[in-house]
């Protein structure tokens, strides 16, 4: 049995002229119909009929000859559909059917606007198609602007979202939500390379938006697998429940923007913080140096660190085993005679080039910018 009309007029006009060139009675002709109960378009459901009287392929490939003399039948075609139908595989195939793996490369070329209408063909696809990882790289969070991105693409039910208290049942949130950025996020198979979370400064009701979007998150118990976050928000608490949203381990940058607080000790005790690879600061005050060390590279737009700092960085960069690299752009001047004094710095055969006595460690200031150094290891 199948879910197909069995009533289509293609299939029937096919049958009765094959029932009448077989020369049967009406009678049998509407018992065989009763019997096929299904839907096989145009000269398939002749070939069932011949399987269901028990004719051999070859007898059957003569009287379907016979009778549409008109139409050419292709022989490999019809020994294909008389032997699946002679072992009882009667059903259509669908999209549906396809092997996952064909599924998931199909899905894996589709746009965002493909994927979706995909999903819209049949209840069967979709329930498929959501077991899929989506073809979503990039989710892009503007809390206060009301807006959504994904793969760089403006959400058009953006504007559907309206600031709900962060108090409702998290099913009314999810209602409230943009029903795209809803669905990506609760699909356990998303994997993001970028992950960017901004806030407008200003209303309470941005704060309600942020919290709507953590405790939307948090309620799919488990953590988004992103690669690369860009978050500025309006507090470390908000902060740190966006960074605690994502898998630690497969967090590798993490870049923080706007300067509207302090970073305390509190962030550098999760874990998305300790086993992240790369760390970019624009605005903030450096953290402790050694909360910092455990990054490979760290690239800060602040305002110029203490000599003493810059010391400390240079001695345990040095020592661990993790340390590549440490740009610093700021604001002011960076007095680079000065750092040189006091690291004992020693020219190399690039003018803007010194090393770092007893390290590893080479400084480099940049030709006509006194805001910019980098020390990395050799």
């Amino acid at each position: 049995m199948t879910d197909i009309d069995p009533n289509s007029p293609a299939n029937l006009r096919a049958l009765m002229l094959y029932d009448i060139s077989q020369r049967k009675t009406m009678r049998e002709s509407i018992e065989n119909h009763r019997f096929l109960d299904l839907s096989i378009p145009d000269i398939l459901v002749c070939i069932l009929s011949d399987v269901i009287d028990r004719k051999t392929a070859k007898k059957s490939i003569d009287d379907l000859c016979n009778a549409f003399k008109n139409h050419k039948i292709d022989k490999k075609d019809h020994k294909c559909c008389f032997k699946r139908f002679h072992n009882g595989h009667v059903s259509q195939v669908t999209f549906s059917d396809l092997p996952e793996d064909v599924l998931a490369e199909i899905v894996g070329r589709c746009d965002m606007k493909s994927y979706l209408n995909l999903r819209k063909v049949s209840y069967g696809l979709r329930t498929v198609i959501d077991q899929l990882a989506p073809p979503c790289t990039d989710i892009e969070v503007h809390c206060g602007l009301q807006k959504f991105y994904v793969n760089g693409a403006l959400l058009a039910d953006s504007i559907s979202f309206n600031t709900p208290n962060s108090h409702l049942p998290i099913e009314e949130i999810e209602r409230r939500m943009p029903g795209t950025l809803t669905l990506l996020l609760r699909n356990p198979k998303l994997q993001l390379k970028n992950f960017l979370f901004y806030t407008v400064p200003g209303p309470e009701e941005t704060l309600s938006d942020t919290e709507t979007v953590i405790n939307l998150i948090n309620s799919f118990d488990r953590k988004l697998h992103v690669k690369n976050c860009s978050i500025g928000v309006d507090s470390e608490k908000e902060l740190i429940g966006i960074l605690q949203c994502f898998k630690p381990g497969t967090l590798e940058q993490i870049e923080l923007l706007i300067d509207l607080f302090p970073l305390s000790n509190e962030i550098v005790e999760i874990d998305q913080w300790k086993q992240a690879k790369h760390l970019r600061l624009e605005g903030f005050n450096l953290p402790s140096i050694d909360h910092l060390l455990h990054f490979s590279t760290i690239e800060a737009s602040v305002d110029p660190i203490s000599l003493e700092d810059l010391v400390m960085l240079c001695k345990n960069a040095s020592k661990s085993i993790n340390f590549e690299s440490f740009s610093l752009k700021t604001v002011n001047d960076i007095d680079t005679e000065e750092i040189k004094r006091i690291l004992n710095l020693q020219p190399t055969s690039s003018r803007y080039l010194y090393s770092i006595p007893n390290t590893n460690l080479f400084i480099q200031f940049e030709r006509g910018n006194s805001n910019w150094l980098k020390i990395y290891k050799n």
